[in-house]
């Protein structure tokens, strides 16, 4: 093996290890996915509705129902859940007076 594959191969189990002992943000895999997308796509203000429905096979609304039931379970920081919320705001739904 040359010095550039050995590099290249170096790097590449480096990578694998890391991502294999990262904590995660759920112990539910499907729900880490889940977060994990929606940490991606906060900085730019949320997934796009076809990157969702592509990843998830779910509508926005249901994807953000969905990330408000696995958050408080989840190992979020504080300041990760602020981004959340101001990329996917949650709007709870509320009982209307004597209803």
């Amino acid at each position: 093996m040359n010095s550039r594959k050995y590099s290249h191969w170096r790097q590449r189990r480096r990578a694998a290890w890391i991502e294999a002992n990262r904590p995660s943000n759920h112990p539910d895999p499907e729900a880490e996915r889940l977060i994990e997308f929606a940490v991606v796509w906060a900085p730019f203000g949320g997934a796009a509705e076809e990157d969702i429905l592509v990843n998830f096979g779910m509508t926005t609304r249901r994807f953000i129902e969905r990330l408000w039931q696995v958050i408080p379970e989840s190992n979020c920081v504080q300041d990760e859940i602020r981004r959340l919320a101001s990329a996917y705001p949650h709007h709870r739904r509320h009982r209307r007076p004597g209803g």
